[in-house]
């Protein structure tokens, strides 16, 4: 998976299993920034670099890490 920052506000996840998904640039917990994130094997779940949270890449749920709110993710079509 590929990520890369599109926009100030925005992160490109590239080759996930539904194609690319937008994502907030910044975690929703401590700012941290995901273009420096990780995206999983399996394309499924996105993790921050300062913290750990981690989102996933479907609906932007929060799957583990310290408590915040979910991620925004847009699926491109």
């Amino acid at each position: 998976m590929r990520l890369r920052q599109v926009a100030e506000d925005t992160v490109a996840v590239a080759d996930t299993p539904t194609g690319t998904v937008l994502v907030d640039a910044t975690c929703p917990h401590r700012g941290g920034l995901l273009r420096h994130g990780h995206v999983d094997r399996a394309g499924t779940r996105l993790v921050c670099p300062l913290h750990h949270s981690a989102f996933s890449l479907s609906d932007g749920t929060q799957l583990s890490g310290p408590a915040c709110r979910a991620l925004r993710v847009r699926h491109q079509v």
